[in-house]
């Protein structure tokens, strides 16, 4: 296995080792964001049978093991190595702000890259080939974290938006909703929003940091404490049409319920201007 992108960054990557003030395009961060994508496009095939489910489990963390590595039950050494490289990256100058539709301190403006970042990502296996299908999960979750995931601070609401760059990305809808399915997403919901307003991918990025206050429906949006990443999640995306707002959540019913209380909320101007969302998936 040998998979190549040029990947760009459309939105400001808050993506940081130890050192707060110098942001970093990190290896390991993007291993856990495929690893985790990896997890969601087996999850799709989970039974309702309680004993069938325990078992589906099972097998897909031996899966995971064998290609990510692990140290539980005994250590197993990760089958894919990622490499970054040809990194194209300015700093942002002044910080931008985490959350861009407030104003002041609540705003946490950190350091980041400015959009536009790039960098080439290549995943290879090691010690000898991948058998066929280990290698096709490989491959479907690195295409399906680049299409529907981002990469650092923020990147469930619209930060670190990353994006093909090498001629690969999708031209429209129809497109995009194709690659998904040939990747092998069948539950996930997924929708644009805002893909003929032309609004800057600024203007992109505070929408999608404007959702509901406090703890209210952790389970459509997550909640700070406790600790709970949020199931519905949005970026930046970038069609023939121009930019716009992806939207996704593990079922139709959480991200239909997402679009209501986004354009129902009080002050929900930022989400009423981007007009009706439009469904591609399923």
């Amino acid at each position: 296995m040998n998979w190549q992108r040029d990947i760009e960054v459309l939105t400001p990557l808050f993506n940081r080792g130890a050192y707060q003030d110098t942001p970093e395009i990190r290896v390991p961060s993007i291993r856990g964001m495929v690893r985790w994508w990896f997890r969601q496009l087996e999850y799709q095939f989970l039974s309702t049978d309680e004993q069938q489910c325990r078992q589906q489990l099972a097998a897909i963390r031996e899966t995971e093991k064998q290609l990510f590595g692990g140290v539980h039950g005994g250590a197993v050494a990760s089958r894919l190595v990622f490499r970054v490289s040809n990194v194209r990256a300015q700093l942002a100058n002044p910080n931008p702000p985490t959350l861009p539709h407030k104003q002041g301190c609540q705003a946490s403006p950190q350091a980041a890259f400015a959009p536009g970042a790039r960098f080439k990502l290549e995943v290879f296996s090691r010690f000898g080939d991948l058998p066929s299908e280990l290698e096709t999960k490989a491959i479907n979750a690195l295409e399906v974290w680049l299409l529907l995931g981002s990469l650092g601070l923020r990147a469930n609401r619209g930060g670190g938006s990353v994006w093909p760059a090498d001629g690969s990305a999708p031209k429209d809808s129809d497109e995009l909703r194709e690659m998904l399915r040939k990747a092998g997403l069948t539950e996930w919901s997924v929708a644009l929003v805002g893909l003929d307003k032309k609004k800057s991918t600024e203007d992109l990025r505070a929408t999608a940091t404007d959702t509901i206050k406090g703890n209210t429906r952790r389970d459509i949006f997550g909640s700070v404490s406790p600790r709970l990443s949020s199931p519905t999640k949005f970026k930046v995306i970038r069609l023939d049409d121009g930019y716009c707002l992806l939207a996704c959540a593990p079922s139709l019913q959480a991200l239909r319920d997402a679009e209501r209380l986004l354009t129902t909320k009080p002050n929900a101007n930022l989400w009423q201007a981007l007009g009706n969302w439009n469904y591609i998936l399923p």
